[in-house]
């Protein structure tokens, strides 16, 4: 009997040992928001054979111990017998501390994703992305984001980019944003200052509509929160206060016998933008980058002049408003836009193509506002946009952990365009379209277009929501 009980300890000492040791989880990549509330969440790895959406890595399941319904379990192992010999306490002891020290901080997200998008002024674009995030335990909000984003299309259109958020540092619920870019855009469009003529049946993107453009900036913004609206079964609403410096170096070169060069040959050179910002925002989304419900909106206004080093002085006014509504159920929003963009004084040729606020963009045309006229059709001191779109999800698939939707949109934007103020409603601009999305977990969106206009049709390929 003592010799049977002898072997039966022998045998069962390996898998003991598989019983108590603890797998190593593998480097993954992260998912970065939980579909139904949009909250980030910890870091998952995609299972093997599974593909995740903007990051092509096969990857082993990891055990989340805190998921209720989670059947990603590694327990199975120690029923495997194994044949190697049995270790000492001490080489035990070596491998669980080996183990530990290879185990990946949870408070550290990296996830990179590759770039894709289109517009035919542009061309096809291509590149990718590494995002860096920290977040403590129990927090719903990353403490630190960073970004790196690199780009080039076919038309040699590129962009570098490095920026950051950083979140509550001083304790106050305060927002730290900084950021750098270098641009390079040998079609930078341009079609004169406020020109309202019908271009349909020209060629839109020849060299004599070409501007080779050059583009150096760096920024640096604040916002502080003054007040939070909290209300049952939704997101908290803030209000902050919005401050920034931002400095831009803008190199212009007109191509021989363009329309830069005949009508404003004196926008060449080099021109420089430092440019102070000051305002508010209220932001009550339920997500960041594809919301359902809530709003965000901003008020601001910009001073440049001989103080911040500009070449001249000019100033601007900018207020935008977007509203997101659940229609009966989740999978069908409407999505509601109106901004308007006041210049006054020596504005810059680059100033004029753009609106400001919180997030610039091309105007008026493009993939972004004007869908359907091409990229930077009209300019000029005053511009006004308004649209609706409607977005429905009615497919969701469940992927590992993950969610992947799978939708439609149609959309209306009417734009205004003027030098003055008392010109703004004199010519409308109508255009529209339809198109298909994907959202990987609310977080990555993907959305191909094809809207039209007066002076024909536009498809567009991009990696996030017009608004």
């Amino acid at each position: 009997m003592l010799a049977l009980f002898l072997i039966a300890l022998a045998v069962a000492a390996p898998a003991d040992e598989a019983a108590t040791s603890s797998p190593v989880p593998p480097k993954g990549v992260p998912s970065t928001a939980i579909p139904s509330t949009g909250v980030p969440r910890p870091v998952h790895a995609t299972p093997v054979g599974e593909v995740s959406f903007g990051a092509f890595s096969p990857m082993v399941p990891v055990r989340d111990d805190d998921a209720e319904d989670d059947d990603l379990s590694f327990d199975t192992v120690a029923a495997i017998p194994e044949t190697r010999m049995p270790r000492t306490p001490a080489q035990q002891r070596r491998m669980l501390q080996g183990s530990r020290k290879r185990q990946r901080n949870p408070n550290h997200r990296f996830l990179p994703l590759p770039h894709l998008s289109s517009q035919p002024a542009v061309g096809v674009v291509l590149g990718g992305s590494l995002t860096y995030s920290y977040r403590r335990p129990g927090e719903v909000f990353n403490r630190i984001w960073l970004l790196a984003w690199s780009r080039i299309s076919t038309k040699l259109v590129q962009d570098h980019i490095l920026q950051g958020r950083v979140r509550d540092m001083l304790g106050k619920r305060e927002v730290f944003q900084f950021g750098a870019i270098a641009q390079t855009d040998p079609v930078f469009p341009f079609f004169g200052v406020a020109n309202h003529e019908n271009l349909a049946g020209t060629d839109l993107h020849s060299v004599e509509h070409r501007v080779n453009v050059n583009n150096y900036a760096g920024w640096l913004t604040y916002e502080h929160p003054i007040w939070q609206l909290h209300r049952i079964g939704r997101a908290v609403g803030n209000l902050r206060v919005y401050s920034g410096v931002f400095y831009n170096v803008d190199v212009i070169k007109a191509y021989a016998n363009s329309q830069l060069e005949r009508e404003l040959p004196g926008a060449q050179g080099v021109v420089r933008r430092g440019i102070l910002r000051g305002g508010l925002t209220w932001d009550s989304r339920d997500n960041d980058w594809s919301p359902r419900e809530g709003s965000l909106t901003d008020v601001t206004f910009d001073a440049s002049g001989k103080y911040t080093g500009s070449t001249a002085g000019w100033g601007r006014f900018h207020a935008t408003t977007r509203h997101y509504w659940s229609l009966g159920t989740s999978q069908m929003v409407l999505a509601h836009r109106v901004t308007f963009d006041g210049l006054w004084g020596q504005a810059p040729l680059l100033t004029l193509g753009e609106f400001g606020g919180l997030f610039p963009m091309d105007a008026y045309g493009g993939a972004w506002v004007g869908r359907g006229f091409t990229r930077k059709r009209f300019i000029g001191n005053f511009k006004a946009v308004a649209g609706l779109e409607l977005r429905h999800m009615p497919v969701e698939l469940k992927i590992g952990r993950h969610s992947l939707g799978i939708g439609w949109e149609g959309f209306f934007e009417m734009g205004l365009v003027s030098q003055k103020i008392a010109d703004l409603f004199k010519h409308w601009y109508p255009s529209g379209g339809t198109g298909i999305l994907l959202i990987w977990d609310r977080f990555v969106v993907l959305r191909v277009e094809v809207a039209g206009s007066r002076e024909g049709a536009e498809l567009y390929v991009q990696s996030d929501h017009a608004f």
